[in-house]
């Protein structure tokens, strides 16, 4: 099984902790893990140029990350994301990430990645609780698991998290994301 842990927070803090230790605890259940910053790597706007959507053209025109990124989605059996709340939403990172995966849908809106994946996010907010976490990921899982098919598999969540290592100091915290990445890989 192959997990893979996109995190889009720009600093190496808290979420990213804890998807290191969901991949760690999936490892631990001899998956095979990788993680991508999307801040680390370049990822352009989508255009709305419609490349992706014309008859022979099977990904999206711009020439940076996003074409490895879509080959690791396509290989990976389960995929977890990592993101910091800003103000009640996903940060922008994370979003321009998610515009560019128009391009993984047919013409007719099917997907263009297989089927089946279990679908997982982590995240982290300075304040707020379950009402501002659950909305949040049943958006992202009405993208990842009804356009594409994907399985959810639920979410991780903590907050009060202006520290960047809060989360480090938190061993009962570290536990259950290993414990998550342990069931995603069941």
């Amino acid at each position: 099984m192959k997990v893979l842990g996109l995190v889009s927070s720009p600093r190496k803090g808290n979420g990213q902790t804890l998807v290191e230790n969901v991949l760690a605890g999936a490892a631990e259940n001899g998956a095979e893990t990788e993680l991508i910053r999307l801040t680390d790597v370049e990822i352009k706007p989508c255009l709305d140029c419609g490349f992706c959507k014309k008859e022979g053209n099977a990904t999206c025109m711009q020439k940076d990350a996003m074409a490895d990124i879509y080959a690791k989605l396509a290989e990976a059996d389960a995929v977890v994301f990592g993101m910091p709340v800003y103000f009640g939403r996903p940060n922008a990172p994370f979003l321009q990430f998610n515009d560019r995966m128009y391009a993984m849908m047919n013409p007719d809106f099917s997907p263009r990645l297989p089927t089946g994946k279990k679908f997982a996010t982590v995240i982290t907010l300075g304040g707020g609780g379950l009402e501002t976490v659950e909305p949040m990921h049943a958006t992202l899982a009405g993208i990842f698991c009804g356009a594409f098919g994907w399985k959810d598999c639920g979410f991780l969540w903590k907050n009060m998290m202006h520290d960047r290592k809060a989360v480090a100091g938190q061993p009962e915290s570290l536990a259950e994301a290993k414990a998550f990445g342990k069931k995603l890989t069941e």
